[in-house]
């Protein structure tokens, strides 16, 4: 896409052209209406003046004056956008998803939205799968191959939510090099409220959880030392980027779906008390830490 950048100069420029081209408007038709001795056809700036007699010079250094003046005050900038580039054939594969689908974030006076209840939504411009859409599109940008699955698997049930989150999963027959349940957490005791991107603006803290199916065995059971190790990489090359935006890797219990396969983890994207300003502040700095990590240049 071709753009065109108009670049202001001095008024007082512009100004001065106006008048030299008004002056030499009436020139033109007092010698025109005195005469018929010379036709016009007018092009601005650097109209072409045809005459017929000895005001020809004089008209053309006049017309010349305004020009230069014009192309003085005025410059336009002839701008291309670079091409985005589709992600190659091989590159790695991503999916994001949601299991808890209606997180939403802290009501925001200037955009606000239609609560279900104290922090849920099902508006998707407003819940996690809005900052699942914005990661899905920094990572695209940077050349992965990313699904953004935005099923509802909350629907009426939040205690079955995993259940049908893991259905998902179990549809998908292709290979992911990693796999994102993106969650918004519930703010405690402790934790920041929000804090600060490289370029000053608030953002909201991430942190990564991993499972350890304790309940599970077998496959049904995750793996989760290379799950574990996967999220401590990512939390390291994302504190790396952006110090303190990443909260130390919590374990729990549970296996989360994390025992589909490896690099299968969950990361909360900033808490009910960040605003989705916040949360989607944060988005590029995670979507730099994946691609550190992914592209192995973290250890």
């Amino acid at each position: 896409m071709i753009r065109f950048k108009v670049v202001k100069g001095s008024h007082l420029l512009l100004a001065f052209a106006v008048i030299v081209l008004l002056a030499v408007v009436a020139f033109i038709l007092l010698q025109g209406g005195a005469s018929g001795r010379f036709s016009a056809e007018t092009n601005i700036p650097g109209a072409e003046i045809v005459q017929t007699n000895e005001s020809e010079a004089e008209a053309k250094a006049a017309i010349a004056l305004a020009s230069n003046a014009f192309s003085s005050a005025l410059q336009i900038e002839v701008v291309a956008d670079a091409p985005s580039a589709a992600p190659l054939a091989d590159a790695p594969t991503i999916l994001i998803y949601h299991t808890h689908t209606h997180e939403a974030y802290a009501q925001d006076s200037e955009d606000p939205y239609e609560a279900v209840e104290t922090w849920r939504t099902i508006d998707e411009t407003h819940s996690v799968v809005r900052v699942g859409t914005a990661l899905a599109d920094a990572l695209t940008d940077l050349g992965y191959r990313v699904t953004h699955d935005t099923t509802d698997h909350e629907q009426e049930a939040l205690s079955t939510a995993y259940e049908r989150s893991l259905a998902t999963l179990e549809r998908y027959d292709q290979h992911f090099d990693l796999r994102i349940d993106l969650h918004r957490d519930a703010y405690v005791d402790g934790l920041a409220e929000r804090c600060e991107a490289p370029d000053g603006t608030k953002c909201a803290q991430l942190m990564l959880l991993v499972g350890r199916g304790d309940d599970y065995s077998g496959s049904d059971r995750p793996p989760y030392e290379e799950n574990l190790a996967f999220a401590q990489r990512l939390t390291n090359a994302l504190n790396a980027d952006t110090p303190g935006i990443c909260r130390n890797v919590t374990v729990k219990k549970g296996r989360y779906n994390q025992h589909v396969d490896e690099r299968c983890i969950l990361v909360e994207v900033g808490h009910n008390l960040n605003t989705l300003r916040e949360a989607l502040a944060s988005v590029p700095v995670l979507a730099r830490g994946i691609d550190a990590v992914l592209d192995n240049n973290v250890t």
